[in-house]
């Protein structure tokens, strides 16, 4: 009978246990909260000031253009602006599972119940991209392929590096011309541009 008590108890405080083990104890269980959007990927809460990044989830860089059909088009901004108008007056329900190496809360975000970074990969705004030492979302990739196959956003132009990509021939390009590459600051969409500047 012991033994019989002894296990059920075991039982009902193993998954408590294993979820203590899996969860580090500087990550909350739960961000929410309206954001100022960074970039396509990341947030950061206003109240709490804390900065998320999604899980499972690349955009192109905000400086990276595209071509479809004949026209250039800003991608890394156009994905910015799809994450500022889901988000936007929104309440933002984060829920973190780690922090990249950065220290950067990685999380999976939603607005009501629309995943943010799969209904991003679905209209081809951005890629499913798991980065190493990170927790992986493999059903990502599912929805990469359909977008992919439709054609849509990002996959409607051939010549648009994935920001992975971007980033080390980048790099590469500014290493081969003597510069140092400069880090992503993150900034905003760009100012308009003045009629002096013209």
């Amino acid at each position: 009978m012991r033994v019989a008590v002894a296990l059920m108890l075991w039982l009902a405080m193993a998954p408590k246990a294993l979820l203590a083990q899996s969860r580090p104890s500087d990550v909350p269980r739960q961000i929410y909260g309206k954001v100022q959007v960074v970039d396509a990927t990341t947030f950061e809460f206003v109240k709490s000031r804390q900065i998320v990044r999604l899980a499972g989830y690349e955009a192109p860089r905000l400086e990276q253009t595209a071509t479809s059909d004949g026209v250039e088009w800003p991608a890394g901004q156009v994905s910015r602006a799809w994450m500022i108008l889901r988000t936007l007056g929104q309440n933002v329900n984060c829920a973190p599972v780690g922090r990249d190496t950065s220290k950067v809360l990685i999380a999976h975000c939603f607005v009501g119940e629309t995943n943010l970074a799969a209904t991003a990969i679905a209209e081809g705004i951005g890629y499913a991209f798991n980065y190493r030492n990170e927790p992986q979302v493999p059903a990502y990739f599912d929805i990469e392929r359909k977008a992919r196959g439709l054609g849509y956003g990002v996959w409607s132009s051939p010549d648009l590096l994935p920001p992975w990509l971007y980033t080390a021939s980048k790099a590469t390009a500014e290493k081969q011309d003597g510069h140092s590459p400069e880090a992503d600051t993150g900034l905003p969409l760009p100012l308009p541009v003045t009629e002096t500047a013209r």
